[in-house]
C-alpha cells in the first residue's frame, strides 16, 4: 500500500511539473504571451523605435474613439441588459476572460479598413519599416483609430511567409493597444461560390489562422468574409452553408473568439435577414454602405440621406428582432475614379472625382447616422489618408479625418 501511494505521488509530481514546463514553452513561444496589457485609459501611444523587439510598446490604454451607447444592441430578445463590465485594457490581455459582442462593438471604435498584407508595395514598406523598429499601428492609434480591419488576400494555408507576417502584424497592434480585425479577401469563394474546392478551401484557411492565434488576447477577431461581392452576392443559401462549417471549425478551436459575418448582395443591410448562421454571443453581424464612395442612386446628387437613413433603420431593427450588434465594416467618404486614380492633390494623396467639400458634407451625414445609431464603422482605406513611404498622413486630408475621427468639425 505504501508503495503504490510512493508511486502515485511520484507519478502526480512528474506530471504537474511536465504541465507547468509545458505552460513555460508556450509563453515564451506565443507572440502574445507574456506581453504587458496596455495599462490605464490615457493618452495614445507614441511610436518609439526599439532595434531589439522591433515593436511599439503601448504606455497606456487606448479609450474608445466614439462614447455612442449601442442603442441597437440595449436588449436581447428576453429583454435582458447589455453588460459594460469589460475595460479596454481587459481586452488586451493575455489569457483575459473572454469579451461577448454585446462588449466588443462597445470597444471598437472608430477603425480603418488597411491593406499591410493586400498589396505588395504597401507590405514591402510595412516591413521595412518594421525591419528598423517602427510600428506603423501605433500611428494610427496615436491618430485617433481604435481598430484596423487586416485585409489578406494570399494563401495562408501554403504561405508559412504569409502566415508569419500575419502573426507579425497582429503582435504589432496587440502591442500598440490597436485592435486587430482579421479579414479573408477569398477572391475563389467570391467569384466561384458553387465550387466545393473553394468552399473547403475557405474553412481550411480560416481553421490554419484560428490554430495560429489561439491564446492570443481577445482583443483579436476574425471578420470571415471581405465583402459578399462577386457571384457570392447572389448565393445567400452557399454563404449561408460555408459559414456554418467555418463557425463551427473555429469554435472546436477557439471557442470564444469574436465571429463576424455579413450577408448577400454586396453586405447590403437589407439582406441581413437571409443570415441563417449558428449564432452566439460571441459573433457580429456586418454590413457596407457606399464601401466604394458616394455615388448616386438613380437620381440626385452623390449620395442619397434617404437611404443611408433606411440602411441604418433597417440594421438596427434586425439587431434588436435577433438580439446581434452590428458593425460596419466599410464605408468610404472618397469616390475615386473608375479606370484608376488620375488626380492627386498637392502633397500626393489621392483625389477623388468630387470636391473635398462633397466628401466632407458626406462624411458628416454618415457619421452622424451611425454615431446616433451607436453602430461602431470602419472606413476604407489607409492609402487614401496615410503615405506609408514615409510615414506621414497627408495634410490635404485632415479636415475630413477629423471629421471620420468625430473630433471637432473643421467646416461647419
Amino acid at each position: 500500500m505504501r508503495a503504490s501511494l510512493k508511486r502515485f505521488v511520484v507519478v502526480t509530481t512528474a506530471s504537474i511539473v511536465a504541465a507547468l514546463l509545458a505552460v513555460a514553452i508556450a509563453s515564451h513561444t506565443m507572440p502574445w504571451a507574456g506581453q504587458a496589457p496596455p495599462a490605464s485609459p490615457g493618452s495614445p501611444p507614441k511610436a518609439v523605435k526599439t532595434a531589439s523587439t522591433a515593436v511599439t510598446t503601448a504606455t497606456s490604454a487606448p479609450a474608445a474613439t466614439t462614447t455612442a451607447t449601442n442603442t441597437n444592441v440595449i436588449t436581447t430578445r428576453s429583454g435582458g441588459r447589455v453588460s459594460t463590465g469589460v475595460s479596454r485594457a481587459e481586452l488586451f490581455k493575455p489569457g483575459g476572460k473572454p469579451v461577448t459582442a454585446r462588449e466588443y462593438v462597445k470597444l471598437m471604435g472608430v477603425g480603418i479598413d488597411v491593406d499591410w498584407l493586400t498589396f505588395s508595395r504597401v507590405r514591402h514598406y510595412y516591413f521595412y519599416w518594421r525591419s528598423r523598429g517602427v510600428n506603423i499601428p501605433a500611428l494610427f492609434r496615436e491618430k485617433g483609430f481604435s481598430n484596423v480591419r487586416i485585409r489578406v488576400g494570399g494563401d495562408v494555408t501554403s504561405n508559412e511567409t504569409l502566415l508569419k507576417m500575419l502573426k507579425e502584424v497582429v503582435q504589432d497592434c496587440l502591442r500598440a493597444g490597436v485592435i486587430p480585425i482579421i479579414t479573408y479577401t477569398a477572391d475563389d469563394l467570391r467569384n466561384n461560390p458553387t465550387s466545393l474546392k473553394a468552399q473547403e478551401h475557405f474553412v481550411r484557411w480560416w481553421v490554419t489562422v484560428a490554430e495560429c492565434f489561439k491564446g492570443a488576447p481577445y482583443a483579436l477577431s476574425y471578420d470571415l468574409l471581405i465583402e459578399s461581392s462577386g457571384k457570392i452576392k447572389d448565393y445567400p443559401n452557399i454563404l449561408n452553408k460555408v459559414y456554418n462549417e467555418t463557425i463551427a471549425a473555429i469554435r472546436k478551436i477557439d471557442r470564444y473568439r469574436i465571429l463576424i459575418v455579413t450577408p448577400a448582395h454586396v453586405s447590403s443591410p437589407f439582406y441581413l435577414k437571409y443570415l441563417k448562421v449558428r449564432w452566439d454571443p460571441y459573433m457580429i453581424a456586418e454590413w457596407h454602405i457606399y464601401a466604394g464612395g458616394p455615388t448616386p442612386l438613380k437620381r440626385g446628387g452623390p449620395y442619397n440621406e434617404t437611404f443611408i437613413r433606411e440602411a441604418v433603420e433597417a440594421a438596427v431593427s434586425w439587431s434588436r428582432e435577433h438580439g446581434i450588434p452590428t458593425w460596419v465594416g466599410a464605408w468610404r467618404p472618397v469616390r475615386l475614379p473608375k479606370h484608376g486614380i488620375k488626380q492627386h492633390y498637392p502633397d500626393g494623396a489621392p483625389k477623388g472625382i468630387y470636391p473635398m467639400s462633397v466628401d466632407i458634407k458626406f462624411a458628416k451625414v454618415m457619421v452622424e447616422a451611425l454615431k446616433s445609431a451607436g453602430i461602431p464603422y470602419d472606413v476604407n482605406a489607409d492609402a487614401l489618408y496615410f503615405n506609408i513611404k514615409d510615414l506621414k498622413w497627408y495634410p490635404s486630408q485632415e479636415p475630413l479625418l477629423k471629421v471620420i475621427l468625430q473630433e471637432s468639425d473643421p467646416r461647419s
